[in-house]
């Protein structure tokens, strides 16, 4: 395994806001439709490949099985997969991270990319994305500058 990790959240990080209400006076239900935004998803990919980092979803779409098998569509489409995802231990985000750190000790080097800020003892690993935009160049360059110790 890889010593760096991305913990993915989904909503407001691979699709976002503004974009769900473009769409949506198209007719198109981008969280009802599992639908993600293209741009987000290729500075995703450049993180990954720049860094080398494994992707371990921590978003609650990898509680429901279909939205999680979306999401590893989206991803292979980008040439990305899922490496795992974090256990779900109730309600706090940061939580749900430390059981996957109980789960698999190391010394790692990770970010989480997330719309909140739930962390907990997280908190200085967390690339907060905006809802209303999601994962933007700017975001990619700062996970790409944690992900490499800069």
């Amino acid at each position: 395994m890889n010593d760096r990790i991305i913990f993915l959240d989904v909503d407001g990080v691979l699709n976002n806001g503004a974009w769900a209400m473009e769409m949506f006076d198209k007719g198109v239900r981008v969280y009802h439709d599992d639908l993600l935004y293209e741009p987000s998803l290729a500075q995703l990919r450049r993180i990954v490949d720049e860094t080398g980092a494994v992707i371990v979803v921590s978003s609650s779409w990898r509680q429901i099985a279909v939205a999680y098998q979306h999401l590893k569509e989206w991803l292979a489409k980008f040439g990305m997969e899922v490496y795992d995802k974090t256990p779900y231990v109730g309600g706090v985000r940061g939580d749900d991270i430390t059981a996957w750190f109980n789960r698999h000790p190391g010394d790692y080097s990770y970010v989480i990319l997330d719309d909140d800020d739930d962390m907990d003892g997280h908190m200085d690993h967390l690339v907060r994305t905006d809802f209303d935009s999601g994962l933007t160049e700017e975001k990619a360059d700062e996970c790409i500058r944690r992900l490499r110790g800069q």
